[in-house]
């Protein structure tokens, strides 16, 4: 495949409007040049994202959560300190880049991809842009979730040189099976502390 070097500001533009040859020309490049520019994605989300919440959507929130009387959730929340909240958003996007991508190469691996880890990431990496740019907007912002499941996809898809139905069982399967595993898991602590209170 041709390869030339992308600008940030190329990047964004290319992902949003022609990703199948974006991902082609980012292929050949380091891990390091995709973690940059998620990187700076997540700061400038997490800035706006904390902004919004802080002075709209946690007004909302807490007038709702008082309508059924949860007074008290709405409480911690409006007292949860904006630092954290930022750095948990933090330590969440690069969780969810490099677990998350880790264990959607297992799937990834069994659907035939065979171009290594770091495409995985990378593919997660630049997937993400919508969200980044337009993720942050007020009560919408999860809507472009969606256009990111779909760029993951065709990162996949391109940088494994796959086909578009083993990178969408791939991706899509390694959603189902962690949704899965996590309904298990919070239906055994459930279970436990029903045990436990009836002990």
């Amino acid at each position: 495949m041709d390869y030339r070097r992308v600008s940030f500001g190329e990047k964004v533009k290319g992902f949003l409007g022609a990703p199948a040859n974006t991902f082609n020309n980012v292929e050949a490049e380091a891990l390091g040049s995709a973690v940059k520019y998620f990187t700076i994605w997540v700061v400038i989300y997490t800035i706006l994202r904390t902004i919004v919440f802080y002075t709209l959507e946690r007004r909302v929130f807490e007038t709702l959560w008082d309508l059924p009387g949860l007074s008290d959730a709405a409480l911690y929340l409006y007292h949860f300190d904006p630092v954290a909240f930022a750095l948990l958003a933090v330590v969440g996007a690069f969780g969810g880049l490099f677990i998350g991508g880790a264990w959607t190469h297992l799937f990834v691996r069994a659907f035939g991809g065979r171009k290594g880890y770091r495409n995985t990431i990378k593919a997660f990496a630049y997937g993400y842009t919508p969200v980044f740019l337009f993720g942050w907007l007020p009560f919408a912002g999860m809507l472009f979730s969606i256009w990111a499941l779909v760029l993951n996809i065709i990162g996949i898809r391109q940088l494994h040189e796959i086909s578009t139905g083993r990178a969408t069982g791939a991706v899509l399967l390694s959603m189902v099976a962690l949704g899965v595993i996590i309904a298990l898991i919070v239906l055994l602590v459930v279970l436990f502390v029903v045990i436990l209170a009836v002990a």
